[in-house]
């Protein structure tokens, strides 16, 4: 299985600029299937924009290191990644504030080679994982590209992911309404974190119809409260749908940083045609690894027997 991450890189300052580390919840579920997909034949590459400057240069190193295929990675002279400033208040949760809006990623379509079009045109790419902060990031002529690029990848049989993240400061919720409206008819597994769905939709209010109507086929749920957070897995049969499995996680497994290991692990299992139950175990597994640490990745070793 060959799959293709897209979507925004970030420069991560936590707590002081002495603290800098690379991240992105797309490329970081990407680094950690690239990890587990190691023995499971499964092959991953990302597509971005960054810059030429030497942080921009160092993040294209680190994922290389990772075994994640770059030659989808676009490199602009004019364009800087965005930045992130992440912090911790007193009850230990995450604040994240961003500064560069006009950041390279928003550029892929428009700016130099068309690599992933020409990476779909060829079917290269068995899967797409793509995330609402990835379309948020395109200008509105780019997403209807990209828009075009899921339906080639579908008529060749190819599969799509995505999941709901919301950022305010990226785009309305009226935007996100209008181009999930369009683009989750495509989606074949949904992450979908009901906190965010309020947040784009404004209530619980027809929440099962729109993925009954857009067909996704499976939709992966979670909803985090003050206590704890359960994830629920469910697939669509005969216009209907139906509750797989469900489990309860530890409220700190609602953390962003804990979504890209609890993506990726239930992507390596369910691509290698493992069952729902079998997917949210793996999922939940290298979830509680990443717990014990401070860091948004948290080293190879510490998953070594997962790998």
């Amino acid at each position: 299985m060959k799959i293709v991450f897209f979507g925004e890189a970030l420069v991560e300052l936590n707590h002081s600029p002495r603290h800098q580390t690379y991240g992105g919840n797309v490329v970081n579920r990407a680094l950690y299937l690239a990890r587990l997909g190691g023995s499971r034949a499964i092959h991953v590459s990302y597509a971005t924009c960054i810059g030429i400057e030497k942080i921009s240069m160092q993040m294209l190193q680190c994922w290389q290191r990772e075994n994640i295929d770059t030659s989808l990675v676009k490199c602009l002279v004019t364009k800087f990644p965005n930045l992130c400033f992440i912090e911790t208040d007193n009850y230990g949760q995450r604040h994240y504030h961003y500064w560069n809006k006009d950041n390279a990623m928003r550029y892929y379509f428009s700016y130099g080679p068309a690599l992933l079009h020409h990476a779909v045109t060829n079917n290269d790419y068995d899967a797409i994982y793509i995330s609402g902060s990835s379309i948020a990031a395109l200008t509105d002529d780019d997403k209807t590209v990209l828009l075009s690029l899921l339906e080639i990848h579908k008529e060749k049989g190819g599969k799509v992911y995505l999941d709901n993240s919301f950022r305010a400061d990226l785009w309305s919720t009226r935007q996100a309404q209008y181009w999930y409206g369009k683009i989750f008819p495509y989606v074949d597994i949904a992450f979908i974190d009901l906190n965010d769905e309020m947040r784009i939709w404004g209530s619980a209010r027809y929440l099962t119809q729109r993925y009954i109507q857009w067909g996704c086929r499976e939709v992966v749920f979670k909803q985090a409260n003050s206590t704890e957070c359960t994830v629920c897995s469910l697939v669509i049969r005969s216009d209907a749908l139906l509750r797989v499995a469900t489990i309860k996680l530890a409220v700190q497994y609602g953390d962003q940083i804990v979504d890209n290991a609890f993506v990726a692990g239930y992507l390596a299992a369910r691509i290698n045609q493992q069952t729902i139950s079998q997917s949210l175990v793996l999922a939940q597994t290298l979830s509680h690894r990443v717990t014990t640490s401070l860091d948004a990745i948290i080293p190879s070793d510490s998953m070594r027997d997962m790998m």
